[in-house]
């Protein structure tokens, strides 16, 4: 049951994200060029990661990675998170990726 909600939570707040990169993508920006609230993302990803390491099995070590991966690069070097992302693409198509991602977790549910 646990691995239920947790999942739904990650998915969520994916989705939550997502749309939120979409429906405002200047504000979006704004608050994502600030190092200080690119930590803070980093360290939620870093705690969102955490019950993966409870459960075994190759979908909890890959979200693991993916989750980890992400927040250690945010947390750690949030400044080239915020050049990376403001040179590769706009918040839109990153909003698309997060949403890509919520329904990939939901589909490929354990």
């Amino acid at each position: 049951m646990a691995q239920i909600v947790y999942l739904w939570s990650v998915v969520a707040v994916l989705l939550v994200s997502g749309l939120w990169h979409i429906a405002a993508p200047a504000l979006t920006e704004r608050w994502m060029s600030d190092p200080r609230v690119v930590r803070s993302v980093g360290a939620l990803l870093l705690v969102l990661a955490i019950p993966c390491l409870l459960w075994r099995g190759w979908y909890f070590w890959t979200l693991f990675a993916g989750l980890a991966a992400s927040g250690v690069w945010r947390l750690g070097f949030p400044q080239s998170s915020i050049r990376a992302q403001q040179r590769s693409y706009p918040r839109w198509v990153h909003g698309c990726l997060l949403i890509a991602g919520a329904v990939l977790m939901w589909a490929l549910r354990p």
